[in-house]
């Protein structure tokens, strides 16, 4: 059962916080698609040798503390992702489906400061 104190939280984050949660998890998967486990959900793709974000799914948040103002959590994201392999010239392109666990944290006296993710990591279960 989800905590009201949870649900606050993911409520904020979607209305927030999703572009920084985009943003940044964007960035760590087209830095590092060495990293992802993509290729369990592909049939066409072998070695993919790039990977771009195209949608995230908020599944839910937990680990929440509060230290004077600041908010710390972790979120737990499914992201869509196309990844892309080229071979003799022929490019091969699928989605699959990747979980990522934040850590994130955010300013609760200060609206004006957003959403900070400061740390991005496969999820496993």
């Amino acid at each position: 059962m989800q905590s009201t104190q949870d649900s606050i939280i993911e409520r904020f984050l979607d209305k927030k916080g999703y572009d920084t949660v985009f943003n940044t998890l964007s960035a760590y998967i087209e830095d590092n698609p060495e990293k992802l486990d993509l290729l369990y959900g592909s049939n066409l793709v072998e070695e993919p040798d790039g990977a771009r974000l195209e949608d995230i799914e908020l599944i839910r948040t937990g680990n929440v503390s509060i230290d004077g103002g600041i908010v710390s959590f972790t979120a737990i994201v499914s992201a869509d992702i196309e990844i892309e392999e080229t071979v003799s010239r022929n490019r091969e392109t699928d989605s699959v489906i990747q979980w990522f666990e934040l850590k994130c944290e955010f300013d609760a006296d200060n609206a004006l400061i957003p959403i900070r993710v400061f740390d991005v990591n496969i999820y496993s279960k």
